[in-house]
């Protein structure tokens, strides 16, 4: 039984490496990020609601904006 378990220890060690491919080059990701509640997508519905996408990039946003913020998002 030790045998087999050291056989299949060492022949795991020397079998060769695959390539391993990148997320980045995988199909499923290539949209990956565009769909991002920022900039003009932003903008656009946060004015129905008083703001600008401007207060995003104050992560007080959080505790000042968060109903607007939640508002636009669910909107969007």
């Amino acid at each position: 039984m030790m045998f087999a378990a050291a056989a299949r220890h060492i022949a795991r060690r020397q079998a060769p490496r695959t390539a391993v491919r990148g997320m980045a080059s995988l199909e499923q990701f290539e949209d990956y990020g565009k769909g991002v509640f920022t900039g003009k997508i932003a903008n656009d519905y946060l004015s129905k609601y008083g703001a600008s996408s401007e207060i995003l990039k104050d992560p007080t946003w959080v505790t000042t904006h968060a109903d607007a913020v939640a508002d636009a998002v669910f909107d969007w």
